[in-house]
């Protein structure tokens, strides 16, 4: 079957043939939107010390969520330190003159869209001390005396000519201790005897300290011993009159000639012989006098010396 038409300016003949399907495509859909860019992260925490001569740095710890490229910046770069734009590292080695304080510094990291910064930090620059340790020396006796005086004074110096300060670590109960010389003393009595360990004696200049090595002290209880003394009884006042009104007689001794701080008295003028005990192991000066029943008291006899031993 033919079918004509004619149209204005148009005019023809076609053949129809089968029923043409008209198929209808899906409409167009835009491509999905890029992913929001994320911020990089950086963090750490830089040493706020350096020292004159010595070398410091600090390397912040930083990231990119989306992988993206870091570049880093500074400001308030302190003069003596270099800085890494690739990687955020800040170093450097103050010298003489660089001495103070370097605030306000801030690393900021970017990935070309977005930035984020540590919080602003500040550097100070220290003189490194020239200050040299005292020193101290002694080597302490190791061994004490009940009833016997203990002393031990150590040395000690600064090469600085500073101050000196002295210290002790468990020190005995009956010692005593000068924190101006060092000196430590005492006497012990009966049922101190013990053994006293690792007593540290130091010495301080405010800045920096010496110790001894740590001593001990073993208190033991005193081996004594005894001197008998012997005269002949006084007849005569010192003028050559009769010595009618004898009363008593002192003795007086010591570690020393001429000082006698230890003294006895008997009140029985018949006797002509005494044992002075309890003498621990020393050499003893002795002297004697005679005291008439007025409490007049003669001049010191003549001085005697006797070495104890207690083997």
């Amino acid at each position: 079957m033919f079918v004509c038409f004619s149209m204005i300016l148009l005019s023809g003949c076609f053949e129809l043939g089968e029923p043409v399907e008209v198929v209808e495509n899906d409409p167009p859909t835009n491509p999905p939107p890029p992913a929001a860019n994320q911020a990089p992260v950086i963090s750490g925490n830089p040493n706020s010390t350096a020292f004159v001569g010595s070398s410091w740095a600090f390397s912040p710890s930083s990231a990119d969520p989306d992988g993206d490229a870091l570049n880093f910046q500074i400001q308030n770069k302190p003069v003596w330190t270099n800085f890494d734009a690739q990687t955020g590292r800040l170093s450097g080695m103050p010298m003489l003159g660089h001495e103070g304080s370097y605030a306000g510094i801030r690393i900021t990291v970017n990935d070309g869209r977005m930035t984020s910064s540590l919080p602003e930090f500040a550097v100070t620059v220290e003189s490194v001390s020239t200050n040299n340790a005292p020193r101290i020396d002694g080597n302490a006796p190791g061994t004490a005396t009940v009833g016997q005086q203990y002393l031990f004074q150590p040395s000690a110096s600064d090469p600085d000519g500073d101050d000196i300060i002295f210290s002790i670590a468990n020190r005995p109960a009956w010692a005593s201790f000068n924190a101006a010389t060092g000196l430590l003393g005492g006497t012990p009595v009966p049922g101190d005897e013990a053994v006293y360990g690792n007593i540290v004696i130091s010495v301080s200049d405010g800045e920096q300290m010496a110790s001894l090595p740590g001593f001990v002290i073993t208190v033991s209880q005193a081996a004594t011993g005894s001197v008998t003394l012997t005269w002949t009884p006084p007849t005569t006042n010192t003028g050559g009159s009769p010595l009618n009104n004898l009363a008593a007689y002192k003795i007086y001794y010591g570690l020393s000639e001429g000082n006698y701080p230890n003294e006895i008295r008997i009140d029985n003028p018949g006797i002509a012989t005494y044992v002075v005990d309890d003498l621990n192991e020393n050499g003893y000066y002795f002297v004697s006098t005679s005291i008439n029943a007025d409490e007049v008291e003669s001049d010191f006899s003549n001085v005697v010396f006797r070495a104890v031993t207690t083997n």
